[in-house]
C-alpha cells in the first residue's frame, strides 16, 4: 500500500483547490448549475436579513419617525428622529440593528400601503454608539431616500432604495436606524413591511 495517501499527508504537503491562486477574495468553491466546480461570490453566506415593518398613523407633519421599542408599541412608528439624536437612549429605542462587525447595506426594499396620492419617504441612518455615555448620536444617511406614492389603504406598492452597495459601509459598534416620513403635512397613514440586507465584511 502506498505510504503517501492523502489521509496521511502533513498539512504543509496538501495543495489548495484548483484555481485558488486566481480566485477573487471572498469567494467560495461550489458546484454550479452545470455541475462544474466554480469560485462563486460569497456575499449570500455573509448576508443578514433584517425585517423592518410598522405603522405610520395619520401624521400631519414631515418629521421622520422610527419605532419606540417598548411593550406593545414596537409596530407604531411615532418617535421623531433628529440628527443628532435627542440622547443616547435613541440607540435603544429607535435602532433596527446594532452592528457587531463592519459591513455594508446591500439592499432595502419592501411593500407599502399608504393614503391615496400621498408620498411616503424611507431613509436609513447610521450612528456610532459610545460606551457609558449619555451623549447624543450623530447620524449619517446611507443610500438615497426611497419615495413611494400611496395608492390607498387597500392598495400595495413596492419600493426599493437606491444608492446602496459595497461603498455604503458601517463599522462595528454602529446602529442602523430606518425612518419613515410623510411627503407633506396632509394627514398620511402608511403600513409597510420591508427587508434590509446587511452584508458583513469583517471577520
Amino acid at each position: 500500500m502506498a505510504s503517501n495517501e492523502h489521509s496521511s499527508l502533513e498539512n504543509s504537503q496538501l495543495h489548495v483547490p484548483k484555481d485558488f491562486s486566481t480566485a477573487s477574495a471572498n469567494t467560495v468553491l461550489t458546484k454550479n448549475s452545470s455541475n462544474a466546480l466554480t469560485w462563486a461570490n460569497d456575499t449570500l453566506r455573509r448576508t443578514h436579513f433584517v425585517r423592518v415593518g410598522g405603522f405610520l398613523s395619520n401624521v400631519t407633519s414631515t418629521s421622520e419617525f422610527a419605532p419606540t421599542y417598548a411593550s406593545g408599541t414596537t409596530h407604531l412608528w411615532n418617535t421623531v428622529v433628529t440628527d443628532g439624536t435627542a440622547d443616547a437612549q435613541d440607540a435603544v429605542a429607535q435602532a433596527q440593528l446594532y452592528c457587531t462587525r463592519g459591513g455594508f447595506i446591500q439592499r432595502f426594499s419592501g411593500v407599502v400601503s399608504a393614503t391615496s396620492g400621498k408620498n411616503v419617504n424611507f431613509k436609513i441612518y447610521k450612528g456610532t454608539v459610545a460606551d457609558a455615555s449619555s451623549a447624543s448620536i450623530d447620524l449619517t444617511q446611507m443610500g438615497d431616500t426611497a419615495t413611494e406614492t400611496g395608492g390607498g389603504n387597500s392598495n400595495t406598492d413596492l419600493f426599493d432604495m437606491t444608492g446602496l452597495g459595497s461603498s455604503v459601509t458601517f463599522s462595528g459598534g454602529d446602529v442602523l436606524i430606518v425612518t419613515i416620513s410623510a411627503g407633506n403635512t396632509d394627514a398620511t397613514t402608511a403600513r409597510f413591511n420591508a427587508t434590509m440586507e446587511v452584508v458583513y465584511t469583517q471577520e
